[in-house]
């Protein structure tokens, strides 16, 4: 299975999902960019080319200085 990012990993696991359901089997998962920080984990082997980490906010709990700097 090949997916180009994954952040949580959870359409990787719903498709995961459903090639068990029709009587396939995954041998491996291959991303472009890993912004789980290896968090996302699968019941095969995973490859990724790029991992990234960076912290993300939800809309009402971005800190002050920066949402001023999006704002300029």
């Amino acid at each position: 299975m090949v997916e180009d990012v994954i952040t949580r990993g959870g359409r990787v696991q719903e498709c995961l999902e459903i090639v068990k359901q029709m009587g396939g089997t995954t041998v491996a998962v291959a991303v472009l960019v890993d912004r789980s920080a290896g968090q996302a984990r699968f019941d095969v082997p995973t490859y990724s080319l790029l991992e990234m980490s960076y912290p993300t906010y939800p809309a009402d709990q971005v800190p002050e200085w920066l949402a001023e700097d999006s704002r300029r």
